[in-house]
C-alpha cells in the first residue's frame, strides 16, 4: 500500500461528487480553513481500517467508513443534497467508476441532522454515513529478489520387470 492510498480514494469519491454536484465545494471535515460558500460538502473518513478477511496481507480487502455532511443556511437545501449523497454511490454510472478503483459503496445511512445558530444566521447539516470496501493493490516486498532458475531431477523408477 503506497502513501498515498487515502489521498488516491478520497480523491475518486470527490471527484464523483463534483462531477454530480458542479456547483458545490467538497473539502475535508477537519479543515480549519474560512467556511465556502453555501451550500458544501465536507467529508471524513472516520474508520480507516476495518478488515474483512483476517491473514491478506497483499491485494487485501477492507472496510472504510466515510462520513459525508452536505452543510447549508437553507435547511432544505442541505436535506436535499444529504438525500442525493445517500444515492450517490450506489448509482449505476459512479458504482462503476469506482470499481475501476477497487472502490465499493456497501452500505449508506442517514446522518442525524444538526442545526446551528451562527450569530446572524442557521446552519444546517444533513447527509451520509457510507461503508466501502476497498482493496489496497499492496504487494509484499520485505523478499527481494527471484529464482533465477530452477534444474529437477526426477528418478523415476520403472515397475518391477518380469
Amino acid at each position: 500500500m503506497s502513501n498515498d492510498f487515502y489521498q488516491t480514494f478520497s480523491k475518486a469519491l470527490v471527484a464523483e461528487i463534483k462531477q454530480y454536484f458542479p456547483h458545490v465545494n467538497v473539502r475535508q471535515q477537519s479543515v480549519n480553513n474560512a467556511s465556502p460558500a453555501y451550500p458544501y460538502i465536507t467529508y471524513k473518513i472516520y474508520d480507516d481500517y476495518d478488515r474483512v478477511l483476517f491473514n491478506d496481507v497483499e491485494n487485501e480487502t477492507f472496510d472504510l467508513h466515510v462520513q459525508f455532511k452536505a452543510i447549508s443556511n437553507d435547511e432544505n437545501e442541505a436535506k436535499g443534497l444529504g438525500y442525493e449523497l445517500r444515492k450517490l454511490f450506489f448509482l449505476q454510472q459512479p458504482a462503476y467508476d469506482l470499481l475501476q478503483q477497487s472502490i465499493v459503496a456497501k452500505s449508506c445511512a442517514s446522518i442525524p441532522p444538526v442545526d446551528q445558530y451562527l450569530d446572524v444566521d442557521w446552519q444546517f447539516t444533513a447527509g451520509a454515513d457510507y461503508t466501502f470496501e476497498v482493496q489496497d493493490n499492496f504487494t509484499d516486498q520485505t523478499q527481494t529478489g527471484n529464482i533465477a532458475s530452477v534444474n529437477p531431477e526426477f528418478n523415476i523408477k520403472k515397475g518391477a520387470e518380469s
